[in-house]
């Protein structure tokens, strides 16, 4: 049964999503997890070494298996790797399973605060070269373009180039407290409605 109070963030790396998360789930009163850091806890090695050894098919494998074991939880939000909505069994179980918020942040943001990163697999060259800052801006906004259509249909979207992190966090809180009200009240309704009936 799908559960509202599980919460996905999801978004490009470098969104806000593992800032973001842990302090959300303690606005909330929820647990917090980051799905990468529980995945390399369970490979027993980093994610840039998973895509080295194994490549991104056996890394989107190991998202799944790591959601799959979050199905029937509440009350948590999770973060998401920038690119587990590609994978389509993980995308359906997040759709199935809880709420969807995407972290929106334009390509020129993103590529500051990535340009310097090396733990990105996905934003690194040929034979793990560092790209130039205007090399990354066009792949990230390349990569955006491909998950445009996935990350549109989420239950709430926020942008996070502009506010301050604590605005962000309370606006999100306010966003999905009122959310699960709403599609709890939704649910009761239609129960009421299906008793009635029969």
């Amino acid at each position: 049964m799908k559960q509202n109070s599980l919460i996905f963030l999801t978004g490009f790396s470098g969104s806000g999503k593992s800032t973001i998360g842990p302090l959300l789930a303690n606005s909330l009163g929820f647990e917090f997890i980051d799905l990468d850091l529980a995945i390399e806890q369970s490979a027993g090695k980093p994610i840039t070494r998973i895509f080295a050894e194994e490549g991104e098919p056996a890394f989107r494998l190991l998202e799944l298996s790591a959601l799959r074991q979050l199905a029937g939880n509440s009350d948590m939000v999770v973060s998401l790797g920038g690119g587990v909505l590609e994978h389509d069994e993980c995308f359906r179980f997040i759709r199935e399973n809880g709420t969807l918020i995407y972290l929106k942040s334009n390509p020129k943001a993103l590529s500051k605060r990535l340009c310097n990163k090396t733990d990105r697999p996905l934003l690194l060259g040929r034979n793990g070269m560092r790209l130039s800052r205007e090399e990354i801006e066009n792949k990230i906004t390349a990569i955006l373009k491909k998950r445009e259509t996935r990350y549109a249909i989420a239950d709430i979207t926020v942008q996070t180039d502009t506010k301050r992190i604590g605005s962000t966090v309370e606006e999100l809180t306010r966003k999905i407290n009122r959310f699960i009200r709403q599609t709890e009240q939704c649910h009761h309704n239609n129960q009421s409605v299906n008793n009635a009936d029969q």
